[in-house]
């Protein structure tokens, strides 16, 4: 079995989120926090500060949604507004969805290799939607998402879930992400065979396998499985 990570490894979230926000800012410019080092900065650093809070547990999925919005505009906001910016904010990202132009002939390998599904976090129809719009949901057995498991990465409970489901221990698993601690790490304490997708040569060290595109992940599953 072959387990992927879904944003920044198999889709371009960063671009698609810097992409988004740029286009929202354009329209609220006179009510947003002022940003010097640039929007894309400022919704990175609300985004990071605001799941940290969720992961301790200070923040369900809508209150993590709304915070970061409410954030963004330097008051809270009620509700009804904040869904609604939230859903604008969302139709913006989902237009610039794309994935990174490895995917495809990795897929198409390793489909022929393995058993493919995948863990990531996130909302569950977000996920989902991601998969359906690029056109790669067939390629995969199933998916593990975090608001379904309760239990988001680095959380060995979502890389136990993904176990479960697949029937497979973790030794007899692949799994591959773009974070180094978060996936890499995390899926490798348990024993998965993990690796490290390090697309822009991040100096960060770490005991896994290391690859620079997921054609490097072809090779090693071709040669190792």
């Amino acid at each position: 079995m072959i387990f992927f990570d879904l944003d920044n490894t198999l889709l371009d979230h960063d671009g698609a989120e810097q992409d988004a926000i740029r286009d929202f800012a354009k329209r609220y410019r006179d009510e947003i926090i002022d940003c010097p080092d640039g929007i894309e900065v400022m919704w990175r650093a609300i985004t990071d500060q605001k799941r940290q809070q969720w992961r301790a547990g200070k923040l369900n999925f809508e209150g993590l949604r709304r915070a970061r919005i409410s954030a963004l505009f330097r008051r809270p906001l009620r509700e009804e507004l904040a869904d609604e910016l939230i859903a604008e904010y969302y139709a913006n990202y989902r237009q610039y969805w794309r994935l990174f132009p490895d995917v495809l002939p990795a897929l198409e390998k390793l489909r022929n290799v393995a058993p493919l599904a995948i863990i990531t976090n996130g909302f569950t129809y977000h996920q989902e939607a991601k998969l359906q719009v690029t056109g790669i949901r067939e390629y995969f057995s199933f998916l593990v998402i975090s608001e379904q498991v309760g239990a988001a990465k680095p959380d060995p409970k979502i890389f136990q879930h993904a176990l479960k489901q697949s029937g497979k221990t973790a030794q007899e698993c692949w799994y591959i992400g773009n974070h180094p601690f978060n996936d890499a790490m995390a899926a490798s304490e348990l024993g998965f065979k993990a690796v490290w997708l390090n697309r822009y040569k991040c100096d960060t060290k770490v005991s896994t396998r290391v690859v620079r595109s997921l054609e490097g992940l072809v090779d090693l599953v071709t040669v190792h499985y």
